[in-house]
């Protein structure tokens, strides 16, 4: 018996576990947030991610929602490190109780990104692109009706310098619906690196602790905005809609790599200032907060 080509097994099965995870994507029904403003990976990569959350009791006892978030996220880096592309999915799922929403509230969001690195270690730019599908399940079934009104256009202009062996500082703007509604606002972040073990983040809008426990395990306390916007339908598919939400995510995550090529997360945090805009079946528009939750997550990541 002839030995198996070891390099050729390496391309089908990287082959096969790309498209298990857009198959898995397919699955979701008919088929919460795109961060186009964070620094992207710089190596190829699958991963899936679950987060749940505890249910969350609206203001003035109008009601309570529920929350699921399934990702996927599949992205390739070229040989020059110059280039990263990709396709992901975001799934939520919001069951909301009291209130008689015209979503389903099964809400997807599909996009494509594209990341155009160049500098080096003391100057850098960042471009990235990512257009989107955003809107509930039934929305895909007539996707040729209403793609325009499901269609987003997230993008970053990134600029990053050195200004130390330890302090680094990024500036640009960025345009995407983390904050419920679209937004074009700025990105600005001081990065200090006070001991080899230790990474500090502050700006917005997002600002991190990172600590390397050891080689191979990472501990991150995290702030930033998650939110999202939908083009919805309701069951009749004779009304439509939007569905806005928006929230602020404190959390705290352990990244352990347990082979070079694989690695898990599991994360806990806090999500505050839940804020919804919706249209109800009866026509009226909504906007309403809901108390605080807690969500924890857990998820899988392939390196290739």
């Amino acid at each position: 018996m002839q030995p198996t080509n070891n390099k050729s097994t390496t391309i089908v099965v990287r082959a096969y576990l790309a498209c298990l995870c857009l198959y898995l994507a397919g699955l979701a029904d008919v088929l919460a947030s795109v961060d186009i403003c964070g620094d992207p990976d710089t190596y190829s990569r699958l991963s899936i991610n679950l987060v749940r959350y505890s249910d969350s009791t609206f203001d003035n006892d109008a009601g309570a929602v529920g929350q699921k978030n399934n990702n996927f996220d599949l992205m390739f880096i070229t040989d020059d490190d110059m280039i990263l592309f990709g396709a992901a999915h975001r799934y939520t799922i919001f069951d909301v109780a009291g209130l008689q929403p015209e979503t389903n509230g099964h809400l997807h969001t599909f996009f494509l990104s594209l990341h155009k690195l160049t500098g080096d270690d003391r100057r850098s730019f960042r471009l990235s692109i990512a257009p989107a599908l955003s809107a509930s399940s039934n929305v895909f079934n007539k996707l040729d009706e209403y793609s325009s009104d499901a269609l987003q256009v997230l993008a970053a202009l990134v600029w990053g310098r050195r200004l130390s062996d330890r302090v680094s500082l990024r500036f640009g703007l960025c345009g995407d619906h983390r904050f419920g509604d679209y937004q074009v606002y700025p990105l600005i972040s001081v990065h200090w690196q006070p001991h080899p073990d230790w990474t500090v983040q502050l700006g917005f809008p997002t600002s991190q602790l990172s600590y390397q426990l050891s080689a191979r395990a990472t501990s991150t306390i995290r702030i930033s905005p998650d939110g999202n916007e939908w083009f919805v339908l309701d069951k009749s598919r004779a009304n439509h809609s939007r569905f806005i939400y928006e929230a602020y995510a404190l959390e705290w995550a352990f990244a352990w790599e347990v082979r070079k090529s694989f690695a898990i997360t599991a994360s806990v945090g806090r999500q505050f200032h839940n804020r919804f805009e919706m249209t109800l079946l009866d026509k009226s528009q909504v906007r309403i907060s809901s108390q605080p939750v807690t969500r924890v997550g857990a998820a899988l990541e392939w390196r290739f």
